[in-house]
């Protein structure tokens, strides 16, 4: 079908020009027409228009503006126009029908204009179709996400409950039937020691201990627990002061054996002094503890600055361990040696590594076996 020449001004033009405005408007990528502002008539429909909503451009000079509006929105739609000729340019978000009954959802940008002696306006429509499509579908995701989270954090709450209830009967309900089992037992040894036999004294020693190791445990327990409850209240920490406490709390504990202490000097940090004392308690313990067998038995810890970090490092001439389970130390319960080799319960290295990680900070360890270990903590250095 031959192209009309939609666009005539009501004054006499060149043809150049007469032919530009027809292209603009016949090749525009986008659905334009024209209506009569005060009938809502279709004057004009280009080919987008055409091909977008289906009707033919004759089909379209006879229809009004109504016809591809829903009838929910023609009220709108009516209050729309009525205000159109107080202003030149108006952009809003509707919905039309096409031919074969679909509904879209369109931006349309009007543009009052003289059409032949006419008030008319120029429309041009986005599709918004898949666009709208795309955000429902986005909000009903967020939705069921925001639903899950929901359900997560209730289970979340729940176990923290939970969590604080079993902390709470571990530190009274369960520590004060052990501490009277205990009393009891070293009040039987002393009272019938002379009259059991070694083996008996064996038993009531081994009750004994096995009290007094459930005991330990359940103190490690509520102290992993209380780790993440604790408020981090940093401050500006000397690390010489903290460790210097350390070191001679274990040099009193262990008078009868002498250790060779190397200590480098370390820098103040910004840290819960209390978190970081307990981290350099069991570092420090475990030094002793595994390289208390060594006729010379020495501990070496210092620090260096790494990148925006801090790295401190604990190093003895204990026993070791093999690299290939090294992925297991800083793991509740996790132990490479037994305990008939070295007490304790697993828990230490769990503590550091939770209350480092609440620092933002690593832990890791190197060793060999029979040539000692080093452990490794980074705290940031602003």
């Amino acid at each position: 079908m031959k192209r009309q020449n939609v666009l005539r001004s009501s004054t006499s033009q060149s043809d150049a020009t007469d032919e530009t405005l027809r292209l603009l408007f016949d090749d525009h990528p986008l659905p334009i027409w024209v209506y009569d502002l005060e009938t809502l008539a279709f004057l004009e429909a280009n080919h987008a228009a055409v091909e977008k909503y289906g009707f033919t451009r004759k089909q379209f000079l006879t229809m009004t503006l109504k016809d591809i509006c829903p009838l929910e929105d023609v009220a709108r739609l009516l209050d729309h126009v009525a205000k159109l000729p107080l202003e030149l340019q108006h952009s809003g978000e509707w919905r039309h029908t096409l031919k074969d009954g679909r509904i879209i959802d369109v931006e349309a940008t009007s543009h009052t204009l003289a059409y032949h002696g006419c008030k008319a306006a120029l429309v041009i429509v986005r599709d918004l179709t898949e666009r709208k499509q795309a955000e429902e579908e986005i909000r009903g995701r967020n939705a069921e996400l925001e639903s899950r989270l929901a359900k997560r954090t209730a289970q979340l709450e729940r176990a923290k409950m939970e969590l604080e209830a079993f902390s709470y009967s571990v530190s009274h309900d369960l520590r004060a039937p052990l501490q009277h089992a205990n009393e009891y037992v070293n009040l039987l040894i002393k009272e019938s020691q002379s009259r059991l036999s070694e083996k008996g004294q064996h038993y009531l020693t081994s009750i004994a201990n096995s009290v007094h190791q459930l005991g330990t445990l359940f103190q490690d327990l509520v102290q992993f627990y209380r780790t993440d409850r604790t408020e981090m209240r940093p401050s500006n920490v000397d690390m010489n002061e903290v460790v210097e406490e350390v070191v001679e709390s274990l040099r009193h504990d262990n008078s009868g054996h002498t250790i060779e202490w190397i200590v480098g000097k370390l820098p103040s940090v910004s840290c819960n002094k209390a978190m970081l004392k307990l981290v350099w308690m069991n570092l420090l313990s475990n030094a002793v503890k595994y390289s208390r067998a060594r006729e010379k038995p020495r501990i070496e810890l210092g620090v260096y600055e790494e990148k925006s970090e801090f790295v401190f490092y604990v190093r003895d001439n204990g026993v070791g361990f093999d690299m290939q389970y090294a992925q297991k130390l800083f793991g509740a319960f996790q132990r490479l040696h037994s305990p008939e080799e070295f007490e304790g319960n697993g828990m230490g290295l769990a503590n550091v590594r939770r209350i480092i990680s609440r620092h933002q900070g690593r832990t890791w360890a190197e060793a060999e076996l029979e040539k000692g270990a080093t452990f490794y903590f980074t705290l940031p250095n602003n």
